[in-house]
């Protein structure tokens, strides 16, 4: 083999070479924009959950709140039946007292 054969020979390798380490960076840039999408896409899902679960909450809470409003209204009712009720008493024990 001439020295000319064994230039050429090494630039060929060279070439093939340089043409496989692009296809594995390809490859690798392939696959890292693939994990890429996949933490997106989880990171998303992960998001819209926590939205919903904060949703839920402030339903509930909303909920809750509405529901202690009706027991103090409720409570305030009774309250002022049993004022009431006390005030007639009162009434009927003084008209009983005067007579």
């Amino acid at each position: 083999m001439d020295l000319e054969n064994l230039k050429k020979q090494a630039e060929e390798g060279f070439e093939a070479a340089k043409d496989k380490v692009g296809d594995v960076v390809e490859a690798v840039k392939d696959k890292v924009g693939d994990a890429v999408e996949a933490v997106k896409d989880k990171a998303e899902d992960a998001k819209d959950k926590a939205e919903d679960a904060v949703e839920a909450a402030k339903d509930k809470a909303g909920d809750a709140k509405d529901k202690a409003g009706d027991a103090v209204e409720a409570a305030k009712d009774k309250a002022e039946d049993a004022v009431e009720a006390a005030k007639d008493k009162a009434e009927d024990a003084k008209d009983k007292l005067g007579k």
